[in-house]
């Protein structure tokens, strides 16, 4: 146990301060988005956030921590090397302060978390996450893919793979590039949540598939969706909807499968809501959950995933009138729940740092797919500034947040910069277009 989380448990025990909501994953900018909700909801709620020690860089805390609304810093065990005492620690706080909800936004605390809700039911605490049946469909995407296709819901073409020759099976059947991604987003045997990659020849597809396959999932070959990325998200409560709000990622870091950085709220077409929904109330989810669609060159939308919590483009729900926290305060302490029944459209919120990584990205990988030239990625980069005024982690009431992020991002430009001699060594081993190694963004 670190010093660090020593530190906190020591003042753990000396306090003896109630908090309303305990939301982990505070390194995620959608914790900070609900712990602003909620402190702003005109309900008196006090929110802490913790994060586990392994999440975060060493003297760079996440940029929540120090929000005005962060009643209270949680510094927890590593989640990945001590998952169990992880979870005692979680347990214990909300013990000694009386949490009434216990909210993870992360895939990783969810799974680790969601086997112990009886536990934290027993001290008073409601765990906001989806049941466990629910769970077990949602975050497996083979099983996700079987439920879709009993409901008629389109999704790409899919080819199991374990090896090289189900890598060719997937090249005959729809050809490179294509994407491998994990079946299951997170296993406990990496610190990161794996995420898909586009693949341009075999030996990147048996690359990915070996590092996937060393995590302890499947993993599945699919066709390539070139078109828009549009998300639907949802909160259902026993099988009625709520709420929901359209969006689209306009760009994401990583470029495929990544956190968008640049979204827009739009209107859902009906099909596309009846599919969602129909796709979330069949495997069980209540509460938050998305439901990700990318249409193909004609223009049909596939089903991607549906992801069981919170969505990352949480600042854009909120900002066009969709208040998911504060619909899961009232769902955790068993109040009413208003429905809403509209929300702006063609609200555009930016994370800049994450922009900022997607044109590096770009840069970086030139020739792949969702890639663009650095002139164009250039323009769209600056020509944003004269379009959106909400950013992530900006609010003229709240900035530090922003301030520790700026800190943060000016920490990763840094480094990137220091490993532009790498680049420029994997330019001149690699010269084929889209065999160049992106650095990774930390």
């Amino acid at each position: 146990m670190t010093d660090e989380v020593k530190r906190d448990k020591a003042e753990t025990e000396r306090g003896r301060e109630t908090y309303d909501v305990l939301i982990l994953d505070a390194s995620h900018k959608h914790s900070l988005t609900s712990a602003r909700s909620l402190a702003r909801a005109g309900l008196g709620l006090r929110v802490a956030l913790g994060e586990s020690i392994g999440q975060y860089r060493p003297n760079h805390e996440p940029p929540s921590f120090h929000s005005r609304y962060c009643a209270r810093a949680l510094v927890l065990p590593d989640y990945v090397s001590e998952p169990a005492e992880y979870v005692e620690a979680v347990l214990a706080f909300v013990r000694e302060h009386g949490v009434r909800v216990v909210l993870p936004v992360g895939d990783a605390n969810i799974t680790l978390l969601a086997p112990n809700r009886e536990r934290f039911a027993e001290l008073g605490a409601f765990l906001a996450v989806a049941s466990d049946s629910a769970l077990e469909l949602a975050n497996d995407k083979v099983r996700t893919l079987e439920v879709a296709s009993k409901l008629d819901i389109a999704y790409p073409q899919s080819v199991p793979v374990h090896g090289v020759e189900d890598l060719r099976v997937a090249e005959a059947q729809f050809g490179y590039p294509f994407v491998v991604k994990p079946t299951v987003s997170w296993t406990g045997a990496a610190t990161d949540r794996a995420v898909p990659t586009e693949v341009m020849n075999e030996a990147e597809g048996m690359e990915a598939t070996t590092r996937f396959l060393a995590t302890g999932c499947e993993v599945l070959a699919q066709q390539l969706a070139t078109g828009s990325r549009e998300g639907v998200s949802l909160f259902i409560v026993n099988g009625e909807l709520l709420a929901y709000c359209g969006c689209l990622a306009l760009r994401t870091t990583p470029p495929l499968g990544g956190v968008s950085a640049m979204r827009e709220s739009i209107p859902v077409p009906a099909d596309l809501l009846e599919a969602a929904v129909n796709l979330a109330t069949t495997i069980g989810v209540e509460g938050p959950s998305e439901v990700e669609f990318r249409r193909d060159a004609n223009g049909r939308p596939l089903l991607m995933e549906i992801n069981a919590r919170l969505a990352g483009t949480l600042e854009n729900a909120v900002n066009s009138g969709v208040n998911f926290p504060l619909m899961i305060w009232q769902w955790g302490t068993g109040q009413p729940i208003e429905p809403v029944k509209s929300y702006r459209t063609g609200v555009r919120t930016r994370w800049l740092a994450g922009d900022a990584r997607w044109l590096w990205d770009g840069a970086m990988r030139p020739g792949r797919p969702d890639s663009v030239t650095p002139a164009r990625g250039l323009w769209t980069f600056t020509s944003e500034f004269f379009r959106t005024r909400h950013y992530d982690f900006v609010d003229r009431y709240d900035m530090r947040p922003a301030v520790a992020e700026i800190r943060d991002t000016a920490a990763i430009i840094r480094e990137q910069w220091d490993n532009r001699k790498q680049w420029r060594e994997d330019r001149e081993r690699y010269p084929e277009p889209g065999s160049i190694r992106t650095p990774k963004a930390k």
